[in-house]
């Protein structure tokens, strides 16, 4: 057809994924219109994939590749199992509970093992908190399998200044008697992150009172505003479990609950589970500075910058005490001397006053019902005490407090101090610390060096340090004691009080290392110094066993044998429960201690963590750095956010790098024009520029940490004012989803609260369908899967357990670029208003397994097929690489491999490797199978125990990650199954169902409940 004779494409604008797609941008059209971003058919593309000639050849030879089975598959060799487990029965996987601490949340985990090797982590149906499991908990796999991790103890040989070294192999035995000797001398300190378990904080609180020694703890993310505003307030230093699922009102002032905030897996349960029931759903309104995982989950979402955050709280607090004269604190003159400050908020925050009072009669006509948040680093400011103790008075005064907040069942171990720490580095500086010991820390790359961490602990006479590698830190270390990885060794976990997780080893220390909690108790056993149960028992599953025994069951037992009680434990994972709470008295002089918030002009900085990296601990897992961001969706970097305004009156466009300038210190970074930002703001993203981390994480962007500024005791990460400067460089940035539209497509379906009441399927267009297909028949199982848009929150940890399960390799960012990523099932951001004031929807996209496959038709060696179950099924060694099928698929979801990448998996990562599942070889295509290897699995069980298969005997990898039940998946063939259920639902509905392709996946249309009539209703929030 010719350019002048082609139809024009109409797209339509109301959903858009980035600026460029908003502006209409001619190189955004282009690469729209191209639908691959490389591809063999371009000549040059050559020194990458197959040019057009060697295409043509390959064409050529594919229907004899195909017969004589000539692609090569890499040599498999057998071993000899001589000795077998009576456990362990080959093929067969054994299941073990354990449990998982990022220093923030305690995650019950369910770990897969084949062969006495752990595959897969997965979350713990029976904990009573968290459903599925965090990104970091899944990729904690691919640590216990690091190359990089240290074999053995390690000694540093220091010279004088302890300036130079030389690392060699250390004796257990004379490191251990060094070491005992030194901790007789006396200012010992043990320095470790937040301890979760009743029996960690034991042996560390033994060994304390053995040697005299200081117990410091510290974490990046630490939650001490929260718990100095709980302590000012209340009287008690704890962080308060919040209920998201009792609230039917939640305000969040940058606490990022669903994305990196204190317990975003339990949040995100809990927050899906007030938004089931459509009807009686929650609302969410969220106050953001940077654009956080929360915002883009909020029905109503209103940017603001850090130095505005106490302005909203007590903006709210005087739309309710003053101006409507509620609660009984209304004729507290002390009260309304500080509430009067929040006088004017929605003029300075730049909203409709009309917003603001609404937002404040909501809040008081849910009393009780309502939830008032703010913490993380965004709210690491120079108020940021005073601003926790505004949101507890907000509580008090809706009657939240021993509702909504519960201070009884409070996680006690999240002790985390920055004030702790640099008391610790002046202590270290002066002397008085002789033995410093250090676990799960790294001071070394998370302190800015201005606090001289280094030249205070190299006056330390010895220094120990349990890392797993030569990291920042460690190299200043005396000696290495490598601890054991958590899926190596004992341990437990007390995420709330009154709940008890139990961290059991799935497989043996792959190396000479040894658990931290045994080191303790063995330097106690050979000074023969220490309360007894340190000296009498050899192991610290022993200590462990003892301490469950005094301190845990007679709490939880319920009369049962102490026996009978463990080996429940060790079998659910899990025991006790989240008790019943009550409220406490409020010291109304906290309240009335607070200054008013000083007006802020010009642009301020927000530090925050990611849902990938958190405080960047865990690092040198190539699955984090490959996930893309669940807003920016970029990978591989971090980078400056920015608005649109703010680039555009700076003549700054995505990529280009500028020099960011805070307190003295100062970063080059990429800019990326974040839609949705307040202009006065730069966000920066922590947990990334490790240095001695690994050849993973190494130089994989900066380390803002070091843009941190300190007053005193208080360290402060945001609200510090920001300079900058144009350094007329470049730097591209990966963002696998730049290219692709709706092309004016029902893609992505949403509907406002008032909408759906009106009408269940709002905004869905059912097209008229007729087909020339004579269909399938089904006479056993037709697997079908539903999305509950409404309940997804984009977090991404689907994506990674895909990647876990079905041997997904990660290709880099060169080959991201290129549009090359290899992921199954994605996450699809859209934004939706306009780019000041961009709202968020998700959606996850895998293969449809559709009955009338667009794939299936067009591939020439037949190597994608559908089979009687209703899958769309691929033969590896079959397929030959055309491509066509992906060219076919209109939903992109099939995945060609450019190269060999298990080739390239060095050893011992390929044990993470899942032995059900082929690991795919170059020039085949790839795509989501449903988990065919857990339907058979369970299909066969039913089959051997002569039985029907029951509804949610199969769960597939995604569905089993998610921690908000947004993914159903079930037998179409049962009308009584929940995904037929969904199915059925008004709000459910086919992509791109025009094309007839019917596939096998439903929708459910996302419900915003933001109060308006329609969708996009004019009246932006900000």
């Amino acid at each position: 057809m010719s350019e002048k004779n082609r139809p024009e494409i109409q797209r339509d604008q109301t959903y858009w994924r980035s600026l460029e797609h908003y502006n209409q941008d001619p190189e955004f059209l282009k690469l729209a219109e191209t639908e691959f971003q490389s591809s063999p058919l371009r000549e040059g593309e050559a020194e990458d994939g197959v040019a057009r000639r060697e295409f043509l050849k390959l064409m050529g030879a594919s229907l004899a590749m195909a017969t004589a089975s000539c692609v090569r598959r890499p040599v498999q060799k057998i071993v000899p199992y001589n000795k077998q487990p009576e456990e362990i029965t080959l093929g067969v996987p054994n299941y073990y509970t354990s449990s998982y601490f990022d220093g923030s949340e305690s995650m019950g985990l369910l770990i897969k093992t084949r062969e006495g090797r752990p595959i897969k982590i997965e979350g713990n149906s029976d904990h009573p908190l968290n459903r599925g499991v965090s990104i970091k908990g899944q990729a904690s796999i691919l640590n216990l399998y690091d190359p990089e991790r240290l074999r053995g103890p390690k000694k540093n040989l220091f010279n004088e200044k302890r300036t130079n070294k030389d690392t060699i192999g250390a004796n257990w035995d004379s490191m251990d008697q060094d070491i005992a000797t030194q901790l007789k001398k006396g200012g010992v300190v043990v320095l470790t992150g937040a301890l979760s378990g009743v029996a960690n904080r034991a042996v560390v609180k033994d060994f304390c009172q053995a040697f005299g020694a200081k117990h410091v703890q510290f974490e990046p993310l630490s939650h001490e505003e929260v718990r100095a505003g709980q302590k000012a307030c209340y009287g008690d230093d704890l962080v308060p479990f919040y209920r998201f699922d009792k609230a039917k009102l939640i305000v969040s002032v940058d606490a990022d609950f669903l994305g990196a905030w204190l317990m975003p897996m339990t949040f995100s349960g809990q927050f899906a589970e007030g938004r089931k029931d459509i009807e009686t759903m929650s609302r969410l309104v969220a106050f953001d500075s940077n654009y956080s995982l929360t915002g883009a989950n909020a029905d109503i979402r209103v940017k603001i910058k850090p130095s505005q955050q106490l302005d909203v709280v007590l903006g709210l607090l005087h739309e309710i005490v003053v101006k409507k004269g509620r609660s009984s604190h209304a004729g507290n003159g002390a009260v309304k001397s500080v509430v009067d400050s929040g006088a004017g908020a929605a003029a300075r925050l730049g909203i409709e006053p009309a917003l603001l009072s609404q937002i404040a009669d909501d809040l008081w006509e849910n009393r009780g019902r309502s939830l008032v948040v703010a913490g993380g680093l965004p709210t690491l400011t120079a108020q940021a005490a005073e601003l926790q103790i505004a949101v507890n008075f907000l509580n008090q005064v809706l009657d939240n407090e021993g509702k909504t907040i519960e201070a009884k069942n409070a996680n006690v171990g999240l002790q985390g101090s920055w004030a702790d720490m640099l008391a610790l580095i002046n202590d270290m500086k002066s002397g008085q610390v002789k033995t410093l010991i250090m676990h799960k820390v790294n001071p070394g790359y998370v302190l800015p060096k201005a606090l001289g961490f280094f030249e205070a602990v190299r006056k330390v006479e010895m220094v120990v340090s349990t890392a797993d590698r030569q990291d920042e830190t460690s190299g200043e270390a005396h000696f290495i004691i490598p601890d054991n990885h958590p899926l190596e060794t004992w341990g437990d976990a007390e995420p709330v009080s009154g709940v008890f997780m139990i961290q059991q080893p799935s497989i043996r220390p792959m190396y000479d290392t040894r658990s931290f909690q045994l080191s303790l108790m063995t330097w106690a056993f050979i000074a023969k110094q220490g309360p007894k149960r340190l000296q009498e028992y050899e192991t610290y599953y022993d200590y462990l066993r003892a301490v469950w025994r005094e301190e845990v069951a007679p709490k939880v037992a319920r009369g049962k044998s102490f026996d009978d009680f463990w080996l429940e434990v060790l079998q659910k994972g899990v025991v006790g429960e989240v008790g019943s709470a009550s409220g406490r008295s409020f010291r109304t002089d906290a309240f009335t201690s607070i200054k008013a918030p000083k007006a802020a002009t010009g642009l301020e900085l927000v530090l925050y963590p990611t849902v990938m990296m958190g405080d960047g601990s865990n690092t040198n897992a190539s699955w984090l750095h490959e996930l893309p961001d669940p807003v920016t969706k970029i990978t591989w970097d971090n980078y400056a956010s920015v608005s649109l305004g703010f680039a555009k009156k700076n003549s700054l466009r995505q990529g280009d790098v500028i020099e960011v300038t805070v307190g003295g210190n100062k970063l080059e970074l990429p800019v990326n024009v974040q839609p949705g930002l307040h202009d006065d703001v730069l966000a920066v993203a922590i947990g990334y520029g490790r240095t001695a981390a690994g050849k993973i994480a190494n130089n994989i962007g900066l380390n803002a940490y070091t843009l941190m500024g300190f007053n005193g005791t208080k360290a402060i990460a945001s609200g510090l004012p920001v300079e900058f400067k144009k350094t007329g460089k470049t730097y591209e940035l990966a963002n696998p989803q730049g290219g692709q539209t709706m092309e004016g497509r029902q893609i992505v379906v949403e509907a406002t609260l008032k909408e759906y009441l009106k009408k269940k399927d709002a905004n869905i267009h059912r097209h008229h369908i007729w087909s020339l297909w004579s269909g399938h028949q089904y006479n056993g199982h037709k697997w079908g899967m539903a999305v509950d848009l409404n309940s997804c929150t984009g977090c991404n940890a689907c994506v990674i357990s895909c990647q876990s399960e079905n041997n997904i390799p990660v290709v880099g960012k060169k080959y991201v670029l290129q549009g090359r990523e290899m992921a199954w099932i994605r996450i699809d951001r859209y934004y939706v208003g306009t780019p000041e004031d961009a709202e968020v929807v998700f959606q996850p996209v895998m293969c449809q397994h559709c009955d009338n496959a667009p794939c299936e038709t067009v591939c020439p060696v037949v190597a994608t097929t559908h089979t009687d179950d209703g899958l769309n099924a691929m033969t590896y060694n079959r397929c030959v690489g055309t491509r066509y099928c992906s060219n076919n698929c209109p939903y992109k979801v099939r995945r060609f491999n450019w190269f060999g990448y298990a080739q390239n998996i060095e050893k011992p990562l390929h044990m993470a490797l899942n032995p059900d599942v082929t690991v795919r070889t170059r020039g085949v295509m790839e795509k989501c199978t449903f988990c065919v290897q857990r339907i058979k699995t369970a299909v066969n069980t039913a089959k051997k125990e002569n039985r029907p298969l029951k509804d949610g005997e199969v769960k597939t990898a995604c569905q089993t990650a998610c921690p908000s039940d947004g993914i159903i998946f079930g037998d179409m063939n049962d009308p009584n199954s929940q995904v037929s259920k969904y199915f059925k639902e008004e709000r459910a509905y086919g992509l791109l169902e025009e094309w007839n392709a019917a596939p096998a996946v439903r929708y459910l249309t996302k419900i915003r409940n933001n109060g308006k009539d329609a969708r996009h209703e004019k009246g932006e929030h900000a």
